[in-house]
């Protein structure tokens, strides 16, 4: 559940369930991943693009309010379970 966007630097505010206790919260800071678009022009030659595509980016903030663990056991866990 998203609760802050910013539209200047295009991330957002994420609260995560504990991946232990599933009753914590964890706060998180969310890059979404980004497109890019390149065209070369010149007189002689057809155009050239070329396209590239930057990685999602998850930044935990805080360990779990309820069990205690701290911030990098939860995003050790986190990225084991493939949820960042």
């Amino acid at each position: 559940m998203a609760f802050g966007y910013s539209k200047v630097y295009g991330w957002q505010w994420e609260i995560l369930p504990c991946p232990f206790c599933e009753k914590g919260e964890i706060s998180c800071k969310w890059y979404p991943s980004s497109s890019k678009v390149s065209l070369n022009k010149t007189a002689s030659l057809p155009g050239q693009g070329s396209m590239s595509k930057s990685k999602e980016v998850w930044i935990v903030l805080s360990g779990c309010s309820k069990c205690g663990k701290s911030q990098d056991e939860v995003e050790s866990e986190l990225k084991k379970r493939g949820l960042i």
